[in-house]
C-alpha cells in the first residue's frame, strides 16, 4: 500500500467520488467527518471489480461464503431485505420495478483509504503501476456543473386506503400477540425518471451529512443511501450495531 498527505480532504471527497464515476463498480462510503467512536476511516472508495458475487435468495448466504474464502480479500457490496427467504420460510410478493440482484459483492482492483488528512491506496499487483497516474487524475478533477432535470411526479406504490387498511391489520395482529412490532415500508417511485445520480447524492449528502453515507453504483443500477444508522461492524470477537429503532434501554442492570 501507499499512504499519501492530503491538505484538503474534504474537496478530496469530492475529487475522489467524480473521478470514480468512469468505472463500472463503486462503493464510496463517508463519515462526513460525524465525531463516530467506531469509525475505522473517514472515507473509503472501492472500483473497479476484479471478481464479483451476483445472485438472488437461494442458497445467497453459502455462495456468499465460499466466494469469501476463494477471494480472501476486501469485498464491497450489499444484503438485501428479500434473504430473510434464505434463512427462513418466508416468501414476498411486492411489485419489483429495479431487478437489483438480491445479493452484490464484488472484489475491487483498487481502494482509498482516508483518515484526517492520511490517505492509504491499495492497488492490486496487476495495475499497480497506475497509482501515480490515477492520483494526478483524482486532484485535477473539477466540479461537474448541476443540469436542471424536468420535474418529475413522485408516486406512492400503495394508495392511502390501501395503506390504513394494512396498518389496521398489522395493529390486529399486535393485539391477538403474534408479533409485537413491525416495520412498515413503502415505496415511493417514478417512472422514466432522468437524474444524475451523482449530483443527487451530492445533494442529498449536503442537506443531511449523515454519519454513514455510501453512493453505490453496479453498471446502470444505483444505491444513494444517506443512513444515520451502522448495522453491523465486527472487530475481533466484539460485535457493534447502532441503529436508531427500538434502541430504549431495557434496564440499569445490564445483566
Amino acid at each position: 500500500s501507499i499512504v499519501k498527505n492530503i491538505e484538503n480532504p474534504t474537496q478530496f471527497k469530492r475529487q475522489l467520488l467524480i473521478w470514480a464515476q468512469q468505472f463500472r463498480e463503486v462503493v464510496f462510503m463517508d463519515s462526513n467527518d460525524y465525531p463516530q467512536h467506531y469509525s475505522s476511516y473517514d472515507c473509503i472508495l472501492a472500483i473497479d471489480a476484479f471478481v464479483s458475487l451476483k445472485t438472488d435468495y437461494h442458497n445467497a448466504f453459502e455462495d456468499l461464503k465460499q466466494y469469501q474464502q476463494i477471494t480472501k480479500d476486501w469485498l464491497f457490496g450489499y444484503l438485501s431485505y428479500d434473504l430473510k427467504n434464505d434463512i427462513e420460510v418466508l416468501h414476498s410478493n411486492n411489485f419489483d420495478g429495479l431487478n437489483f440482484p438480491d445479493l452484490f459483492f464484488f472484489q475491487p482492483k483498487k481502494i482509498f483509504l482516508l483518515k484526517g488528512n492520511e490517505l492509504e491506496i491499495q492497488y492490486l499487483n496487476m495495475c499497480d503501476d497506475e497509482v501515480e497516474e490515477d492520483f494526478e487524475e483524482i486532484i485535477a478533477q473539477v466540479s461537474v456543473p448541476s443540469v436542471q432535470n424536468p420535474k418529475m411526479e413522485i408516486k406512492q406504490r400503495i394508495p392511502k386506503e390501501n395503506y390504513l387498511e394494512k396498518v389496521s391489520k398489522i395493529l390486529e395482529h399486535i393485539h391477538h400477540g403474534d408479533i409485537y412490532e413491525a416495520n412498515f415500508c413503502m415505496e415511493f417511485f417514478v417512472e422514466n425518471a432522468t437524474i444524475n445520480p451523482l449530483e443527487k447524492f451530492q445533494k442529498l449528502n449536503e442537506i443531511s451529512k449523515s454519519p454513514l453515507a455510501v453512493f453505490l453504483k453496479n453498471n446502470k443500477q444505483f444505491l444513494l443511501s444517506a443512513s444515520p444508522e451502522r448495522y453491523l461492524k465486527k472487530v475481533g470477537e466484539q460485535i457493534i450495531s447502532q441503529p436508531i429503532k427500538g434502541t430504549a434501554k431495557r434496564f440499569i442492570d445490564p445483566i
